[in-house]
């Protein structure tokens, strides 16, 4: 008797639990003030340690998968970057990168959600990301 009560106990707790994310902080971007985007050999290198830590060794998914990669168009408050890939089976992953913290966090379409338009607030299109591979924005 204490045992399937003890069973039914957990079994209730494990309901309860909230499930923890990773606790993000996102500054409040600042607007780029010239009428261009500035991405340079040190933004690129960013985005392919981005795909290099999802995708790490993958040529081949890689060439079949959408990537696209959001972060502020302002290069001098561009710490947080954020990105989601799109596989051949339609599954998504998403990917959230801290540039001073030099920390990647696995993330869920609900986080990415969350975080992306505080992400690309200031940007002047939204919908666009600063890098994408296998991704046509028009």
């Amino acid at each position: 008797m204490k045992l399937s009560l003890s069973a039914l106990v957990l079994s209730f707790l494990c309901f309860f639990v909230p499930i923890s994310h990773a606790e993000i902080s996102i500054k409040k971007c600042q607007p780029n003030q010239s009428d261009y985007i500035i991405f340079d050999e040190y933004d690129a290198k960013i985005a392919e340690n981005i795909i290099d830590y999802k995708l790490h060794d993958q040529p081949e998914k890689r060439e079949n998968s959408i990537i696209q990669i959001f972060a502020n168009e302002n290069s001098d408050d561009r710490n947080d970057w954020i990105a989601s890939f799109r596989f051949d089976d339609e599954s998504e992953q998403y990917l959230f990168y801290q540039v001073d913290q030099d920390e990647f966090i696995e993330i869920d379409k609900k986080q990415f959600e969350t975080l992306l338009p505080k992400i690309v607030a200031c940007n002047q299109n939204k919908q666009v990301p600063i890098y994408s591979e296998n991704f046509d924005a028009d």
